[in-house]
């Protein structure tokens, strides 16, 4: 006789429900939220409160795209590993903190993304930025920075399909670039939010950035030149040896 499956149960049935439908609810919530912010942009312009609107389609983005990740996370190995790199992570940006952006924290999450794919690289990075600005301080820029570190993630697990790994020219140019984009993206918050969005005033904030922009692609460059590849190969070896299988449990009686 077979044991029962304790998977088949009403709880279980519910929690997987939900688990493949989310992504759905979530998208619609995005969808919605967009068509307010288009709406109201077009008919009242100048009384949008173009912040809370973006706000609110970011953090829809966010929820989508951690829902969609996290369904393809399916083991407890997988976890550990998302939380020791965010983990990792979190505890760079700290050691760093006295350095104006100059940190290796993208880094990080780019080259998790690369060994890992572009699902756990995405919970990677969101993870990191909601847990580092339990120290650096939380506010309406942290779903944009949840959500930048999350595409960063991903995007460096495209680089790696099929286990492919980048050359280190790679990492540096994609850790350059994905490092001014997460700037100018997080600026973006500001832009909607403070300014009278004009052409100049987004060019302003821009300018003013310039220094802090410098500094983090010339992090995660030099970061990626000197440990990138070494960074992916350990991460794979760490994930292949921890590793474990589960194999399904039958008892005859």
């Amino acid at each position: 006789m077979k044991r029962p499956d304790p998977q088949r149960g009403g709880f279980h049935t519910a929690t997987e429900w939900l688990r493949r439908h989310l992504a759905g609810l979530l998208a619609g919530t995005l969808v919605g939220a967009g068509t307010l912010l288009v709406i109201r942009g077009v008919t009242a312009p100048r009384e949008a409160d173009w912040g809370v609107t973006s706000l609110l389609v970011v953090v829809a983005v966010l929820m989508t795209g951690i829902a969609v990740a996290g369904s393809r996370l399916s083991t407890a190995h997988q976890l550990a590993v998302v939380a020791a790199l965010a983990a990792f992570a979190t505890a760079s940006r700290l050691l760093f903190a006295a350095l104006p952006n100059f940190k290796p924290v993208t880094f990080i999450v780019l080259v998790a993304g690369v060994a890992l794919g572009p699902a756990p690289g995405f919970m990677v990075g969101a993870t990191t930025g909601l847990v580092s600005n339990l120290f650096f301080g939380h506010g309406p820029w942290t779903p944009w920075q949840m959500l930048a570190w999350g595409a960063i993630g991903a995007a460096g697990g495209l680089m790696g399909l099929d286990g492919r790994r980048p050359a280190r020219w790679e990492l540096v140019l994609v850790g350059g670039l994905s490092a001014v984009a997460f700037d100018w993206f997080v600026t973006l918050w500001m832009y909607l939010a403070f300014t009278a969005r004009t052409w100049p005033a987004l060019v302003a904030l821009y300018a003013q950035g310039l220094f802090f922009d410098a500094s983090h692609a010339a992090a995660t460059c030099l970061f990626a030149a000197v440990f990138g590849t070494r960074m992916v190969a350990l991460i794979g070896r760490y994930r292949s040896r921890t590793e474990v299988v589960l194999l399904p449990f039958t008892e005859e009686g």
